[in-house]
């Protein structure tokens, strides 16, 4: 029997040899793809609780910069009011003086400075704010990461503090300074009595842009120059991190995704300049309208020809004009407070920044910052 067994092993022990061979090597790709399956997905796993941890980070660091940006916005606006102040041109104005034609030339100058100052500010203020922000989340979501301390509380208090340059040292007087020759050279020619529609003030902002633009310091493509200090403050303890920060944050502000963002917000700053002004020149001239009219339907009645009396006509605020004159209390009143959230409807200064804050291109850049800087 056994022997029997033994020949039947033999003569088909090439059968038995491959069929091992097959059920092993079955086995053992079985425990390897159930080996791989389970790093597959604790290697997903791990991405997924990543991608969310950093999607967490990533979204505290933009609720900061969105508070920042506010806060600072309003210590911003502050100071270009004190730049461009008209207080003391509207107290001799309302004496009225024998040179008024001179102050009312100088309002001119200072109203559209002032405006154009927001414009342009504000958008410089908002991208500088969103790369130091993302630079410097995406420095701590790598601590985070690889549990190291590189940013301590004095460098990240170092590091933001440098943006303090443009609005308390020098660079904003700079930018005031280069937005005023500008306005100067288009708007001295324009005499008051000068009458514009909408579509002229749309034509005259986009003179002035394309002017301070061509200006060899622009400060849409050189914004850098005006956020900045030449070189890193003098602090008690300046490390080669702060310094690489910095020049990070440079090369950064110099990039030409930051001067795209920037006319993008620059040319939409103008546009709500613009509504803002329509909104204004429709009241006032509705209210003379239905001052005109009153007045007409009172003569008609001293006069007893009631019949005469016409009906207002439609008011057409695209084909309305105004004198320049009539128009810069308008344009100095949009810029005469600002940053309130609470007013409503929103005055310039608000608008500005909130649309600044909530722009697609801003926010995918601050985005792009965080994702480059974030990355172990």
């Amino acid at each position: 029997m056994f022997g029997g067994l033994r020949d039947f092993i033999t003569r088909h022990r090439r059968k038995f040899i491959v069929t091992g061979v097959v059920i092993g090597g079955t086995f053992i790709a079985i425990k390897y793809a159930q080996r791989k399956l389970i790093e597959f997905q604790e290697r997903q796993a791990r991405e997924f609780f990543e991608k969310t941890r950093r999607m967490q980070h990533f979204e505290s660091t933009e609720r900061t910069c969105n508070k920042v940006i506010i806060g600072m916005s309003a210590e911003l606006y502050a100071a270009i009011i004190r730049e461009c102040s008209t207080d003391s041109l509207l107290e001799k104005l309302r004496q009225n003086p024998p040179n008024k034609l001179e102050l009312w030339e100088e309002m001119k100058i200072v109203a559209f400075t002032r405006l154009t100052t927001f414009i342009y500010a504000s958008s410089m203020l908002v991208i500088a704010l969103r790369v130091q922000l993302n630079l410097l989340g995406g420095y701590l979501y790598q601590d985070i990461t690889t549990e190291k301390k590189q940013i301590s509380e004095g460098l990240k208090e170092q590091y933001l503090s440098i943006i303090r340059h443009f609005i308390h040292e020098g660079g904003l007087s700079e930018l005031v300074r280069v937005i005023r020759s500008k306005v100067l050279m288009i708007m001295k020619p324009l005499p008051l009595t000068k009458r514009f529609s909408l579509a002229d003030m749309e034509q005259l902002f986009w003179t002035l842009q394309m002017a301070i633009n061509s200006d060899v310091c622009d400060p849409n493509a050189k914004m850098a120059t005006y956020l900045l200090p030449p070189q890193v403050p003098e602090y008690n303890t300046v490390g080669p991190l702060l310094q690489k920060m910095y020049s990070e944050t440079l090369d950064l502000l110099e990039s030409d995704d930051a001067s795209s963002v920037c006319a993008n917000n620059i040319c939409r700053g103008f546009s709500l300049a613009v509504d803002a002004i329509a909104e204004n020149l429709g009241e006032t001239l509705a209210l003379a309208q239905q001052h005109a009219a009153s007045t007409e339907k009172s003569k008609n009645m001293e006069s007893g020809d009631v019949a005469s009396g016409k009906e207002n006509s439609v008011l057409n605020i695209n084909r309305a004009e105004m004198a320049l004159a009539k128009i810069i209390p308008i344009v100095s009143g949009l810029t005469a407070k600002g940053f309130d959230e609470s007013s409503r409807p929103q005055n310039l200064a608000t608008s500005l920044i909130t649309f600044y804050v909530v722009d697609e291109k801003s926010k995918v850049f601050g985005a792009n910052v965080y994702e480059t800087f974030g990355s172990t």
